[in-house]
């Protein structure tokens, strides 16, 4: 059957623009995900330990490391994409250097105040989910405000991106129904188990 996949009316490959980012701090206004344009998709690296011996060398895995997520948003005028961003900076503990004598301007910036949710839903063509990515303990290690530029009539946009512990991706087998709770990383240690 993988041979004969392309020739199929019902073979559909997962397309780059059919996604929802859904990001943000809990009690603070989030984006729109009509201003959202793009997202990478979690990845990761493995560091490598060597071991010579005589007139050779030898290679082990040594620790993943998952890579930053960075995402773009339209600034957009109403509900202002740049004072959603500056809350989530406020709320994550940052503190202007003013009234350095008040209890409150002592604040610092936490990873416990920082973490917000990131979830990337790859979608259909009806808009059903098809699979899942989540970003786990995610906050903002970035964020490129843009410029402006007499020469240019784009639209302003921010860069943002995102440091987090780890992700998992949970895949859906049935379009009419969410994602399964269990990553396709823990079905594949079962079915390892079971095997």
């Amino acid at each position: 059957m993988s041979a004969k996949f392309w020739a199929s009316p019902g073979a559909e490959a997962k397309r780059k623009y059919r996604y929802i980012l859904d990001v943000g701090k809990a009690d603070l206004e989030s984006y729109e995900s009509w201003v959202i344009q793009k997202v990478n998709r979690p990845s990761f690296s493995i560091s490598e330990a060597t071991h010579a011996y005589l007139n050779h060398q030898f290679y082990f895995p040594g620790r993943l490391t998952w890579e930053n997520v960075s995402f773009s948003v339209v600034d957009a005028v109403n509900r202002d994409s740049t004072g959603i961003l500056m809350s989530w900076l406020s709320a994550s503990g940052y503190r202007l250097p003013r009234n350095a004598d008040q209890a409150d301007a002592k604040g610092t910036i936490s990873k416990g105040s920082s973490v917000m949710k990131c979830i990337i839903n790859a979608i259909d063509a009806d808009g059903n989910q098809v699979d899942q990515w989540e970003l786990h303990n995610a906050w903002i290690l970035s964020a490129n405000l843009g410029e402006y530029d007499y020469t240019s009539d784009d639209l302003m946009s921010i860069d943002i991106t995102l440091k987090y512990d780890y992700a998992t991706y949970a895949i859906n087998n049935d379009a009419n129904a969410a994602p399964s709770t269990r990553t396709a990383f823990e079905k594949l240690q079962i079915g390892k188990s079971s095997g």
